[in-house]
């Protein structure tokens, strides 16, 4: 079985040639990671044509090495349908679905937030904020996709719809703070056109998301913990080298919180 196109999940008033927004969270606040520092949220813009052109042109790879569904974490842990591979194997899957993205994909985006230090900044403050390191995340995008050179002007021209990934706690939030971004920014509500949520196993789009988010959450985690060490380097990994290869990607771990606040930018074509 085949996963379906975006075409075939979302409403077609959100697909009237305007760009779209998928993105896959990784947040484990619930203490099935608690070790990792950070909550991620990442994914890829396009527009509607784009994706439905590189939904195309993926589905024969995924027949080629038998894999109904992409999930990164089943493919890093070697499982179901990764059972039994290599390294090797997985980095040439990985190569192909990259290779893949142009001339359909614009652009990979990756928003990082140290838990606990966000958590800690917002106790010194004595603030009773509700937005969380998933919303400061979510917050950071969405001023990406309006601010970018490269991505703001046909935001700004055609607007965007967002899709995340269906199923997680924080998908309410991501819904408030859609509203709120829309309310306290008059001049680009009428650009933000909706927001949506697909399961993972669903469509290619949301499974390239999900490839994007799990490496760069792992990359993040990595850059960060450097950070807390005060190294110079770390170890990159070999596939985040492969997913950000061929096309532009903006990514971001935010370190600490406040007005003059440090973070980290990694990957190619960040500025």
């Amino acid at each position: 079985m085949t996963a379906l196109s975006l075409r075939q999940l979302v409403p077609q008033s959100i697909l009237a040639a305007r760009w779209i927004v998928v993105l896959v969270c990784y947040l484990d606040d619930s203490g099935k990671d608690p070790q990792n520092p950070i909550t991620t949220l990442a994914g890829y813009i396009a527009r509607d044509t784009g994706w439905i052109g590189y939904e195309a042109a993926v589905e024969p790879w995924f027949a080629h090495y038998g894999v109904k569904v992409l999930h990164t974490k089943q493919l890093h842990d070697t499982k179901v349908d990764f059972k039994g591979w290599k390294k090797l194997k997985k980095q040439a899957f990985v190569s192909r679905l990259r290779l893949e993205r142009p001339p359909h994909l614009m652009m990979g985006l990756s928003a990082s937030a140290a838990k606990g230090m966000y958590q800690l900044r917002k106790a010194e403050r004595g603030r009773r904020r509700t937005v969380s390191p998933y919303g400061f995340c979510f917050n950071l995008i969405i001023d990406w996709i309006f601010r970018d050179i490269r991505i703001g002007p046909f935001s700004h021209t055609e607007g965007v719809a967002l899709i995340l990934e269906s199923g997680h706690e924080n998908n309410a939030e991501a819904q408030i703070e859609f509203g709120k971004i829309k309310e306290q920014h008059p001049d680009i509500a009428p650009l933000l056109h909706s927001i949506s949520f697909v399961a993972k196993g669903s469509c290619r789009a949301i499974q390239l998301a999900d490839l994007f988010a799990f490496y760069s959450r792992r990359e993040g985690a990595a850059q960060y913990a450097a950070h807390q060490q005060k190294k110079s380097g770390y170890e990159r990994d070999v596939m985040i080298n492969i997913i950000t290869e061929n096309l532009p990607h903006l990514g971001f771990v935010a370190t600490d919180f406040g007005p003059n606040a440090p973070g980290s930018r990694f990957y190619a074509g960040a500025p």
